[in-house]
């Protein structure tokens, strides 16, 4: 649900954040006031020593994860049809090359499968007979270790690869290079969880780091600060976070413990009500505004980048107080998400979304993206609702729900039989803000995705940073299947940078505002006739 925020920077949503707040009681507000000076005080406590300690757990999260991803990686590429790759090892050349490379083609991740006698590597999936040194592929400097990492092949300049063998007797057995692009993907990763760099290094060999560079020497860390060893194969992942997340990081830091240093009786009492006090005032004031009919829904088109052609739209929710009007969603979601009127707010969202598209029935395919938390997923009667509702739709109106990052998805029985149901009624499912919280690989392995949704936060920054992090998760989207939406798209330069990287589809004001249902279909009829 974290996109029913997202005109939480249109004209007036200021004036009107600030005057909600005025159904606060006084003294809830006069003990704020009091709590923001007490936290200013206490700033000055030894926060840097937490904060340090905050940054390297993240950073060995980081690290643990890129591990965990090419760990994966090698296995992947030398565990499947071992064994008939393994019996061809001392046959002749011309007598297997034909099957060697059929094998080849069913391994992920490889360049070339090699044949190894008597320390030569004597037959190429890629190139046929050849007559190589294995210490070619293997770094003498790091010992018997099974794998080495070079900044070239002689067959290939200037192309890191990372090499493995896997010996069958003595000086005899199987060579797997693989690409140091896939490892380069993996850390390109990694940067976008707050790292400002990561390598994958082994030593006495060198390191690749999240641009394709390869170095051959490297000084103790290089720069890195933090560093984490695989428990499967000698290598290490290094990692250094960036300057912003540092710094957010001891800003955080210095006003949490802060407060901690000053936690007495008043305090505590004084934080109890503005922590919970305004909540229930807040949560009960949704529920009043949802039995009014204060709520609607606007619908923000989503368009295919290549022809600007209009092939979804994402229903956002709004609040129109009878007193104070437009209330941005930034002011009452989070805490709509977190209570227990999550259900009636999905609820209303879901069913106004469907309803409104089954009363003007789209003459073409329409896409229409509905928000849920990870908590819908996982509450009794919700997959029910969802299956009644998409089984009344208009045959080509396909339901989308998008699943906001700011909550981690439970990997329990219920999450797991909620995605099958609603896969099995043709419903799809969208990871929302992709990168801003607890995105990962394994997300996107557990869980059948249909589509990633960049963050705007990534969109405003390309003409800034270049493409590269957005070519990165095109990247990451294809190799699991996935298509690749944009959001917050603004202007002409952004959209040319998404074509150039082949951004499919893309949401934004540069082609279009949300709308009504109502003005929606117009849009919709105007998009058909210019396309056909």
């Amino acid at each position: 649900m974290a996109n029913f925020r997202k005109t939480s920077t249109e004209q007036g949503s200021a004036k009107t954040s600030g005057a909600f707040w005025q159904f606060m009681p006084k003294a809830t507000l006069s003990v704020a006031v009091l709590s923001g000076i007490l936290v200013m005080v206490a700033a000055v406590s030894r926060s840097e020593h937490l904060a340090n300690r905050a940054i390297r757990k993240n950073e060995r999260l980081i690290g643990d994860d890129l591990v965990a991803s090419v760990d994966h990686v090698i296995y992947s590429a030398s565990a499947k049809r071992r064994a008939n790759v393994e019996a061809l090892v001392g046959l002749p050349c011309n007598a297997v090359e034909q099957r060697l490379a059929e094998l080849e083609t069913h391994l992920l991740y490889i360049r070339d499968l090699s044949l190894v006698e008597n320390g030569h590597v004597y037959c190429s999936s890629a190139l046929g007979r050849i007559d190589v040194p294995l210490s070619v592929y293997l770094n003498p400097k790091s010992g018997a270790q099974p794998i080495g990492l070079l900044g070239q092949t002689p067959f290939q300049p200037d192309v890191p690869v990372l090499s493995l063998f896997n010996p069958t007797r003595s000086s005899s057995g199987v060579l797997y290079v693989i690409e140091g692009e896939y490892l380069e993907d993996v850390l390109v990763h990694g940067v976008r969880y707050g790292a400002q760099r990561a390598a994958f290094a082994i030593e006495g060999n060198g390191l690749l780091d999240d641009h394709g560079r390869f170095v051959a020497e490297v000084t103790p860390r290089g720069g890195y600060s933090t560093k984490v060893t695989s428990h499967a194969w000698p290598f290490a992942i290094l990692v250094a976070s960036s300057p912003s997340l540092v710094a957010r990081k001891r800003w955080t830091h210095e006003l949490a413990f802060g407060v901690v240093g000053l936690s007495v009786d008043g305090l505590l009492a004084a934080l109890y009500l503005l922590g919970f006090a305004p909540r229930r005032l807040l949560v009960s004031a949704v529920r009043q505004g949802l039995k009014r009919g204060d709520f609607h829904v606007v619908y923000q088109p989503i368009v295919a980048v290549v022809d600007r052609r209009i092939v979804g739209v994402e229903a956002l929710l709004r609040w129109h107080h009878a007193k104070w009007g437009p209330i941005s969603p930034a002011v009452f979601m989070d805490e709509a998400e977190s209570s227990n009127i999550l259900p009636e707010v999905t609820r209303f969202v879901l069913q106004t979304a469907l309803s409104e598209m089954k009363a003007f029935a789209p003459a073409s395919p329409l896409r229409t993206a509905v928000n849920i938390a990870p908590r819908d997923l996982e509450r009794r009667g919700f997959v029910e609702e969802v299956i009644a509702a998409v089984r009344d739709l208009p045959p080509y109106v396909e339901l989308v729900l998008e699943l906001t990052e700011r909550f981690r998805l439970s990997d329990g029985v219920r999450t797991s039989a909620a995605f099958a149901a609603l896969k099995a009624e043709g419903v799809k499912f969208a990871i929302d803000d992709f990168g801003t919280d607890h995105s990962n690989l394994d997300l996107l392995k557990r869980f059948p995705f249909d589509y990633i949704k960049i963050d705007r936060h990534f969109i405003a920054q390309i003409d800034m940073e270049g493409p590269d992090l957005i070519v990165g998760i095109v990247a990451l989207a294809r190799h699991f299947g996935l298509q690749v939406i944009a959001e917050g798209v603004e202007t002409e330069s952004q959209h040319d940078r998404l074509v150039s990287v082949g951004v499919p589809y893309a949401q934004g004001y540069l082609y279009q505002r949300p709308l009504v249902a109502q003005l929606l279909a117009a849009s919709l009829n105007a998009s058909t006739a210019t396309t056909n």
